[in-house]
């Protein structure tokens, strides 16, 4: 076997796949030609009913952002008046003497209320108590009175 034996082999095989590349080709743009251009209605109707799920479950996840957004909105207020309470509460317990429960000068307001003349439902909407606190303060206020007059009688 000769070189030129060799290379003759070569231009004949490289010839011969040339030849069956172009009828592979050929073969192909002829089916292709067959099919009818676009696609066909069953695809098309899978595609249509892909995208209307794919809506619907875009139109959940905004649903739901949504009701997250509100809960977050809700959340944030909440913390902040906690925050305003907070701050509020720190205040009054820095100004608040010890053994000072806030209570007495409530008790003296309703004292001093009922000696002006209102109503123990009248107080008891405007110091935000009930009216059975106002009657027991009352009550007690005045047996207390009486007490200490009474004792200041003995000899």
């Amino acid at each position: 076997m000769t070189i030129e034996f060799m290379l003759g082999l070569q231009i004949l095989a490289d010839i011969a796949l040339c030849f069956a590349i172009v009828f592979i080709i050929r073969t192909a743009n002829r089916e292709i030609k067959k099919r009818p251009p676009g696609i066909s209605a069953k695809n098309f109707s899978e595609f249509s009913k892909l995208i209307e799920d794919s809506r619907r479950s875009t139109d959940r996840l905004f649903h739901a952002l949504n009701e997250v957004k509100e809960f977050v909105y809700v959340l944030n207020e909440k913390e902040n008046q906690l925050r305003t309470l907070i701050k509020e509460s720190d205040a009054i317990s820095k100004d608040r003497k010890p053994g000072d429960s806030g209570r007495g000068e409530k008790y003296e307001d309703v004292i001093k209320m009922a000696g002006q003349g209102l109503a123990e439902k009248k107080i008891a909407d405007m110091l935000n108590l009930s009216e059975g606190e106002i009657c027991l303060i009352l009550d007690i206020h005045r047996k207390k009175n009486e007490n200490s007059s009474s004792h200041n009688s003995l000899p």
